[in-house]
C-alpha cells in the first residue's frame, strides 16, 4: 500500500478537537501500518497516558508526532461555563499581526515535511498553506470559526470572520460531523457520520474496574478543558451518602475538608469513565456529547455561555439523548433529583449519522484524494 503522511492542525480550542481528530488518526495509523502523521496543535500529548490505558498508543507512537502550534484563536474561557470576549479580541489582534511570520514558518516546515495530506480540525489557516503549497486539503469539524465570530457585534469579530471565510474557501473538502451549526463558507462538504472515542469495557466491567460501590449514584463531573471552579457550590448541601462525584482529566481542587463522596481518577480512558458512570454533568460540547452517545450515559446539562454552538448541541441533546437541562443554580445547590429522573426518562429517536463509520469515511475521503 502507499506510504501517506498526514498533517494535521487541531485547535487548542477545549478538548473536543483534539480528542475526536487525535482518535481518527490513531485508527486509521492502526489500520494503515505504511502511514504516518504530524499533529500540530497546541494540545495532544497530554493525551497519550489515556491512550496508553486503551492500548493504542504502543501500536502507534513511531509513526505519529506533536507540534505545539496555535493554527487559531478560538474563545477565550474564564471557565467552562463563561466567555472572555474582551479577551480574545485581544489575542485575534495579536494572531493577525504574527500572521505572516507564523504562514512563513509553518509553509517552510510543510515544504521540507512534504505532507500528502492537510487536515484541519477547524482552522482556516492551513489552508492558505495548503493552496500555496498544492497540497489536498480537508476541514473536519461541525463548526467554522466565521460561523461562531460573525455571531457577535463587536467590529473585530465581523471583519476577522470575513477574512476567515475567504481562508475556508480554499479548502478543497469539508468533511462535517453531526451536532454541526451551519457550514457555508467551505466550497464543497460532505456530512459523516458521529466521531468519538469510545469505552473498551462494558458499563457493568468499568464500575467494578473503578471500584463503583453497588447502591450508589455516580456523576461524573465533565467540564472540559477549562474546569469549573468548586467556590461555585454550596457543599453545606452536599449529601454524599447515596452519590459521588467523579472526576477526571483535568485535576478540580477541592478543599480536603470538602472532599467526601469525591473520587478523582486521573490518566484513565475517559470513555470508559464515562460508561461506568451513572450521569455525566457537563456543559453541551462536541467531544462530551460525542463520547456520551457511544458510553450510552444520561447527560445533565447546563448553560455555557453565550456561544452559538450551543443552540445547535441543544437540539441535539432534547431529541436524541437521554438528557436532561440543570439550571446552575440547581447544579451548585446539589438539587439534581428532578434533572436526573427526567433525563431517564426522555423520549429519543437516534440520528442515523450516530451509526455510521466516520473514521472510514475520513480514511476513504483521504483515498479520493491520493488516487
Amino acid at each position: 500500500m502507499k506510504k501517506i503522511h498526514i498533517s494535521a492542525f487541531v485547535s487548542g480550542h477545549g478538548f473536543g478537537h483534539i480528542s475526536r481528530s487525535l482518535e481518527a488518526i490513531l485508527q486509521i495509523l492502526i489500520q494503515n501500518p505504511e502511514w504516518t502523521a504530524t499533529v500540530h496543535s497546541p494540545r495532544g500529548e497530554e493525551f497519550a497516558s489515556s491512550l496508553d490505558v486503551s492500548g493504542i498508543w504502543g501500536k502507534v507512537r513511531n509513526r505519529i508526532r506533536f507540534r505545539k502550534t496555535k493554527s487559531d484563536v478560538g474563545i477565550v474561557q474564564k471557565d467552562s461555563l463563561g466567555m472572555d470576549l474582551d479577551s480574545t479580541e485581544s489575542e485575534i489582534l495579536e494572531f493577525k499581526k504574527n500572521k505572516e511570520s507564523l504562514l512563513q514558518s509553518e509553509t517552510e516546515y510543510l515544504k521540507k515535511e512534504s505532507p500528502d495530506i492537510i487536515w484541519s480540525d477547524s482552522s482556516s489557516f492551513p489552508f492558505l498553506i495548503a493552496s500555496d503549497l498544492k497540497i489536498p486539503s480537508l476541514f473536519l469539524g461541525n463548526f467554522t470559526w466565521d460561523y461562531i465570530y460573525s455571531y457577535y457585534e463587536s467590529t473585530i469579530f465581523r471583519i476577522y470572520s470575513e477574512e476567515l471565510k475567504k481562508e475556508y474557501a480554499l479548502c478543497d473538502l469539508g468533511l462535517v460531523l453531526p451536532l454541526s451549526c451551519p457550514v457555508t463558507s467551505i466550497r464543497v462538504t460532505k456530512n459523516i457520520g458521529l466521531l468519538g472515542r469510545k469505552p473498551n469495557l462494558t458499563k457493568e466491567e468499568a464500575r467494578k474496574y473503578y471500584g463503583f460501590e453497588e447502591g450508589i449514584e455516580y456523576y461524573l463531573f465533565s467540564f472540559g478543558a477549562y474546569g469549573i471552579d468548586s467556590f461555585h457550590f454550596d457543599w453545606k448541601e452536599w449529601d454524599p451518602s447515596k452519590r459521588r462525584i467523579v472526576i477526571g482529566g483535568i485535576e478540580w481542587k477541592i478543599e480536603a475538608k470538602n472532599n467526601l463522596g469525591i473520587v478523582t481518577i486521573p490518566n484513565c480512558h475517559y470513555p470508559d469513565l464515562l460508561r461506568a458512570s451513572d450521569f455525566v454533568l457537563t456543559k453541551p460540547g462536541y467531544g462530551i456529547l460525542s463520547e456520551s452517545y457511544f458510553s450510552g450515559t444520561p447527560i445533565l446539562y447546563t448553560d455555557r455561555g453565550n456561544f452559538p454552538e450551543y443552540k445547535y448541541l441543544v437540539e441535539a441533546l432534547q431529541s436524541q439523548y437521554k438528557s436532561s437541562y440543570i439550571s446552575h443554580n440547581d447544579l451548585f445547590s446539589f438539587r439534581w433529583e428532578e434533572a436526573s429522573k427526567s433525563a431517564m426518562t426522555s423520549n429519543v429517536i437516534t440520528d442515523p449519522r450516530f451509526q455510521r463509520d466516520a473514521i472510514k469515511e475520513i480514511q476513504d475521503s483521504i483515498l479520493e484524494f491520493i488516487k
